[in-house]
């Protein structure tokens, strides 16, 4: 070939690679945003079916703090959602729950949670998929691969 057709020949191959790389970003962005507004969704609906609230709360019973994480995971093309739930009771007597699950948000399936609590903040074992977790770390391990690429 001569120097100008494999200019053009190279210019041509680099243009649709920098295409087809523009159309894959934009189509991970879409997706990324439908996941956020689903799992945004999804927290409000739980919400209202315990009567919680966004944020901090207080209340005769205690205060709180519900907060969610949205991340759509590429490699495994799906939406996850990770919510966390703080309550500290007024009653010293009582014991603050800390909770924190991982959902599929168009599935509606709950892959995993972890719950601790008790006067001395005991983790109580749960699964994550088919592996058993008996600490917050192991927790946090254990939801890496969904949660991040």
């Amino acid at each position: 070939m001569k120097g100008i057709e494999m200019k053009s020949l190279f210019l041509a191959v680099f243009f649709t690679i920098m295409i087809v790389s523009s159309a894959n970003t934009q189509s991970t962005l879409a997706l990324q945003e439908k996941c956020a507004e689903g799992a945004k969704k999804f927290f409000f609906e739980r919400l209202q079916s315990y009567g919680g609230s966004w944020g901090s709360f207080s209340d005769e019973k205690g205060s709180g703090h519900n907060n969610f994480t949205s991340h759509y995971n590429k490699r495994l093309d799906k939406c996850f959602i990770r919510i966390d739930y703080r309550h500290w009771p007024k009653d010293k007597n009582e014991s603050a729950i800390n909770s924190t699950d991982i959902w599929n948000v168009f599935e509606g399936t709950l892959l995993g949670c972890v719950a601790s609590g008790g006067l001395d903040s005991s983790v109580f074992p749960y699964k994550v998929g088919n592996k058993t977790c008996n600490s917050v770390g192991e927790f946090e391990a254990l939801i890496k691969p969904y949660m991040e690429e």
